[in-house]
């Protein structure tokens, strides 16, 4: 009952920063479900970034403030002003909260460490999201000086790693790194990563095929999977039904951090998708809003 009183208060707290409506565009934001042939279910938000105008953008928020401050405070400080359509943990952390591998907040050095984490992804002050695979050491760069076509070897320059961390402080970027489960439209992930049977959850930036617009779409697949099972069935769902290129998909681990909420156009919750964890619980949120 006292982690059920928890949850409830957590969501009405969030709703009360949730402005008035209309909170986004129903026409680039669709919340819905789908059960394919063989009857496994896919919730998603499917949000056309490119149709929208860019109006809508991603915020992430890695770690504590510099005053100390929790990661859910931060976004409630922030998101009482913004029309939020979700909110997700999203990245790694140490059993201290605190992020593994190079980690920047919104241009502020939380972790210089590299780890062995293939995908680093880039969140722009201006609410676009990117992702480069580090084995490839092609990382291009727009603005703050940078050589147009400039590729950057982040894991094996020590001069372009210190490039990049400089860029990024100069252009307020959000930097995290994490496993990339598809890339360029492969698989990247090995079929003998994690096999423990859980419910699944994806972040997928692509293109669509038809139109050639950047979309972003958050799946969630209840049924239990393997990762790598979930993630070959996700890319296929993509692929096929949302007719969508996947330019790079990463996890949303619902596991010990398994916080997520959605709102409908009106701001009041969906529960399609939801954590179990009250915002509390978040060791990091990345945050989907219409501006």
């Amino acid at each position: 009952m006292k982690k059920n009183n928890s949850l409830l208060f957590a969501i009405l707290l969030l709703c009360s920063f949730i402005p008035v409506p209309p909170a986004y565009d129903t026409n680039f934001v669709e919340i819905s479900g789908y059960t394919d042939k063989r009857g496994i279910t896919y919730n998603f938000v499917y949000m056309n970034r490119t149709g929208s105008g860019n109006r809508i953008k991603a915020k992430y928020f890695a770690s504590r403030g510099e005053d100390g401050s929790s990661v859910s405070s931060r976004f409630m400080g922030w998101g009482k002003d913004m029309n939020v359509i979700a909110v997700t943990s999203a990245g790694y952390m140490d059993r201290y909260s605190v992020p593994v591998g190079l980690t920047i907040d919104n241009g502020r050095i939380v972790n210089s460490n590299l780890e062995s984490f293939d995908g680093l992804i880039i969140v722009y002050a201006t609410g676009g999201v990117v992702a480069t695979n580090l084995d490839n050491a092609d990382l291009t760069l727009q603005g703050g000086g940078i050589t147009a076509g400039r590729k950057f070897d982040i894991r094996g320059s020590y001069r372009d790693r210190q490039d990049f961390i400089d860029w990024a402080e100069s252009q307020e970027a959000t930097v995290f790194q994490t496993h990339l489960l598809v890339y360029k439209n492969q698989l990247e992930i090995a079929s003998n990563a994690s096999t423990t049977p859980r419910e699944r959850r994806f972040l997928a930036v692509g293109k669509d095929v038809n139109t050639g617009e950047t979309c972003h779409v958050i799946v969630n697949s209840p049924e239990s999977t393997s990762l790598y099972e979930g993630t070959r069935r996700v890319k296929d769902f993509l692929n096929e039904y949302k007719d969508m290129e996947v330019t790079f998909m990463i996890n949303l681990d619902p596991g010990d951090q398994n916080v997520f909420f959605l709102f409908n156009r009106d701001g009041s919750v969906n529960n399609s998708i939801r954590g179990p964890l009250p915002i509390t619980s978040a060791a990091n949120l990345l945050a989907y809003y219409y501006q």
